[in-house]
């Protein structure tokens, strides 16, 4: 995705790295940042989302007064690659629309930088859209006391959550920035210092209409096994300090 003048950033990593106070330091030096989650958790509760949801997954993922019945939804796609792969065919294109569309309304109201934070950003497809991908990493042990503080889980279920999610590997060799988060937001903030310059110096790119039109994206048929704790934190709105 390229807009006349405007950076398009996605940011992405593992739950408990410290992706939304990275998201944060991007905001305060002046970008426009989109919440993926928070789209998702909107867009989700839209009729025709809500509809097709129910053809997909019965009646049961409503609530009686008409709204989604997002544990139930959980639920059922939880440990279950093929539903968790239709959900992913039935709300992504939803998602990855109204996303597009706060981006262009971002350009046009003169943005210069764009922050897409989208943990599934590689599984919706939307890296595809973005000029660079930051990832931001911490060691497991780091990741591990953080989301148990975050999140009161149990040691087990904080370990469930972080062996269902992507390793480092799978983020050095797609991302173009990788900043670690191990020492505290000091030693982040000089990481995100870097990279935000050199984001800041990338040449503005072509007016959209110079540029071949590109579809979105379908999102993967075969999504890694790993990809299910990032969908599902997507609907329950884990957040990700």
């Amino acid at each position: 995705m390229k807009r006349q003048g405007t950076v398009i950033v996605g940011l992405t990593g593992q739950t408990g790295a410290g992706k939304s106070t990275l998201s944060r330091m991007f905001a305060d030096r002046g970008a426009a940042v989109i919440d993926a989650d928070q789209v998702a958790r909107e867009t989700m509760e839209h009729k025709l989302v809500l509809a097709d949801l129910v053809l997909a997954f019965s009646t049961e993922v409503i609530n009686p007064d008409a709204t989604l019945n997002r544990k139930r939804l959980a639920q059922i796609c939880f440990g279950d690659r093929q539903k968790l792969r239709r959900l992913n065919e039935v709300v992504y294109p939803y998602i990855v629309r109204e996303i597009e569309d706060r981006i262009d309304r971002a350009a046009k109201a003169g943005a210069r930088m764009v922050l897409l934070d989208a943990p599934t950003l590689y599984e919706s497809g939307l890296d595809k859209r973005c000029d660079r991908v930051v990832a931001v990493l911490a060691d497991r042990e780091v990741r591990r006391q953080r989301i148990l503080q975050r999140d009161r889980l149990t040691p087990e279920e904080a370990d469930l959550r972080i062996n269902a999610q992507h390793d480092d590997g799978f983020y050095r060799s797609r991302a173009d920035d990788i900043l670690e988060n191990n020492d505290g937001q000091d030693s982040l903030r000089l990481a995100f210092l870097e990279v935000y310059d050199r984001l800041e110096r990338l040449p503005q790119q072509p007016e959209p209409d110079q540029q071949p039109q590109q579809e979105a994206p379908p999102p993967q048929q075969e999504p890694e096994p790993q990809a299910a704790a990032g969908a599902l934190e997507e609907l329950e709105g884990q957040p990700d300090e």
